[in-house]
């Protein structure tokens, strides 16, 4: 079987206990993305939307760290 996807390996396979940081894809104002999580603190960590519009808008860009989540 074959899988065309944008989302990385070791989401979409998770090994057992590696704890490292809690990677999940939401959705930040309507646009998907992968955050990290660790501490009280949520950061984008990739874009994952095939919109190429949503990678133009500033106020959701990798790096970012999202608050009230």
């Amino acid at each position: 079987m074959t899988w065309y996807t944008m989302m990385p390996y070791h989401l979409m396979f998770p090994e057992e206990g590696n704890d490292q940081t809690a990677q999940n894809v939401i959705l930040y104002n309507n646009i998907p993305v992968l955050v990290e999580r660790t501490g009280d603190e949520t950061k984008i960590v990739q874009i994952m939307s095939t919109d190429p519009f949503h990678y133009l808008r500033e106020d959701c860009q990798p790096g970012m760290t999202l608050r009230n989540l």
